[in-house]
């Protein structure tokens, strides 16, 4: 029996990310840190899903629109990618942040960051 093919995840650097979300582009980004950190400082019109939580919880997500995971450095996130790939989600509509929450704030500083 052949291996299955590596899932290959997108990633989107947070300028084209910032660009999108400023045009009103159909997407969702799922920042997958703690609730506190996410409470701290999060990307505007970010839903909080925790990483753990994702195997329970994934099926909240549309699978007709853009989903954008988001982790601290952009590790996390491509797993999470993968997961929802691997359970039927277009790899087209999946996409992992590069860089994170930390590539996000180096890019657009803390001034660009929400918090509840």
């Amino acid at each position: 029996m052949a291996d299955p093919e590596p899932i290959h995840v997108r990633e989107i650097s947070p300028d084209d990310l910032k660009a999108r979300l400023e045009n009103g582009d159909d997407l969702i980004v799922v920042d997958m840190r703690q609730a506190w950190e996410y409470q701290a400082g999060h990307i505007p019109g970010a839903l909080h899903m925790f990483i753990q939580d994702i195997p329970y919880r994934f099926k909240e997500l549309p699978q007709d629109t853009e989903i954008v995971f988001q982790c601290w450095h952009g590790n996390t996130s491509l797993q999470a990618s993968a997961f929802l790939i691997d359970n039927g989600w277009s790899g087209e509509r999946i996409a992992s942040l590069s860089g994170g929450i930390a590539g996000w704030v180096q890019a657009h500083g803390m001034g660009s960051l929400e918090q509840d």
